[in-house]
């Protein structure tokens, strides 16, 4: 591997990384530490805030990745891979955290409602989408970060 090719096999190593940090350190380290000291509703507004924002930040670390990953002429399977993580980054920032924020709009303190309420069902719901989108994105990052040279790129005969 020639000097800029491995510069850029390792941009693409280090953004896949800072996307990885991203999506786990906010959902599983941040998120319950507000929960466990703040009030729900509170917690609430700082997580959504926290996530809209790293969530942006991945967007933007994906697209650096990608311009890595074309440097380095990366298989069609990494190509699907990164594109997968970022639609459903994108279907969580820009969908269901949209959606979030109406039903607590129009609902207010989703923990004051009555366990039946179909507001509450229905933050329940999205939340739980917004969580799996997450952890699915976050393996499929840890398998890409994983991955080692020969995986990544395609061989190219001299």
């Amino acid at each position: 591997m020639n000097k800029a090719k491995g510069a850029h096999f390792s941009g693409l190593k280090l953004s896949l990384a800072l996307v990885l940090g991203l999506l786990l350190v906010p959902a599983y380290v941040v998120a319950p530490v507000l929960f466990t000291e703040l009030e729900s509703v509170q917690a609430g507004l700082i997580a959504g805030k926290i996530f809209y924002m790293s969530n942006l930040a991945i967007l933007i670390l994906l697209v650096s990745a990608a311009v890595f990953a074309y440097r380095i002429q990366v298989k069609k399977s990494t190509w699907y891979l990164l594109g997968l993580v970022g639609f459903m980054v994108a279907i969580n920032v820009f969908g269901v955290t949209n959606m979030m924020s109406m039903i607590k709009a129009e609902a207010g303190d989703i923990s004051a409602l009555a366990d039946d309420d179909p507001l509450r069902w229905a933050f329940a719901f999205w939340h739980g989408m917004g969580s799996i989108l997450q952890l699915i994105s976050s393996l499929l990052v840890v398998v890409l970060v994983m991955r080692n040279d020969s995986s990544h790129t395609q061989e190219t005969q001299v």
